[in-house]
């Protein structure tokens, strides 16, 4: 895994840490935007998939596999279990990531997805690392390919291992779409 290389900005979106906990198809309806593998993605009020928004409610879960926009595709793969890890690196623009962002939530920061690599280019928009539990990613912790060397300023980027926070499937407490 070429994008799995310790303290370099290369953004990846998020991908299944540990064991893949379940993986369902969903329709992507032709209205939508290009979704790239790892991308965060929300079911929209029509049933359809959408790529997520920066400060996204409800977040359904990691896209598998790329569709091109304006593409209607009814079996899209989507890592879709509330309880999956992902590994995801941070932007690092105006805040570095310390040990201390273990256990905050953050937000992310959506991006259109490399189109030569058709990978995805979502982060965790570090600035936003706080306790404040209606954003999108809570931190579990960095991981191991860093070597537990934390950042010290803006400009280091670290990979980090997170869960979703407002998961679509979630539970009773969450609001449907």
């Amino acid at each position: 895994m070429p994008y799995m290389r310790a303290a370099v900005d290369a953004p990846f979106g998020a991908m299944p840490h540990g064991p893949v906990l379940s993986m369902n198809p969903y329709l992507k309806d032709a209205s939508a935007v290009a979704i790239y593998p790892g991308d965060f993605v929300t079911l929209e009020t029509d049933g359809g998939l959408g790529v997520a928004t920066t400060s996204q409610a409800l977040i359904i879960g990691v896209a598998a596999e790329y569709s091109a926009a304006s593409t209607r595709k009814a079996d899209f793969l989507v890592y879709d279990h509330p309880d999956q890890m992902y590994v995801i690196q941070d932007d690092s623009d105006t805040t570095g990531m310390t040990e201390a962002s273990i256990g905050t939530n953050a937000d992310i920061t959506v991006t259109t997805g490399d189109t030569t690599t058709f990978r995805s280019l979502h982060e965790i928009d570090s600035s936003t690392a706080t306790t404040t539990n209606t954003l999108a990613l809570k931190i579990l912790a960095m991981h191991p390919v860093e070597g537990g060397t934390f950042a010290t300023t803006t400009g280091e980027w670290r990979k980090w291992i997170v869960k979703i926070n407002s998961h679509q499937l979630g539970g009773y407490e969450t609001v449907g779409i």
